[in-house]
């Protein structure tokens, strides 16, 4: 299966059944609510960085969460959503 390329189907959500659609309903509530709490997360973690003198000018932050960890890396300001990134040698970040 690792090998080979999967058919994908696009389902549209307003053909399923009524308890289906409650679900996906509900799934893109918890979506929204998760991207609401990152950002904010994010914002605010920004701001403590910068508060406590560990972002240099021009930098801010990228943040990973691979297998549901926390990484963060300082970024150009004007790289930000490129990937580009730069390491940090701190334990805070």
């Amino acid at each position: 299966m690792a090998t080979e390329k999967l058919a994908w189907i696009k389902v549209d959500p307003t053909s399923l059944p009524e308890a289906l659609k409650a679900k996906w309903t509900a799934l893109e509530k918890a979506r929204k609510a998760e991207r609401e709490a990152r950002l904010g997360f994010e914002a605010a973690f920004v701001t403590a960085s910068a508060k406590a003198k560990k972002l240099a000018e021009g930098k801010t932050i990228a943040f990973g969460y691979r297998f549901g960890g926390l990484a963060v890396a300082m970024v150009d300001v004007e790289e930000t959503g490129k990937g580009k990134s730069a390491k940090s040698e701190s334990s805070w970040f």
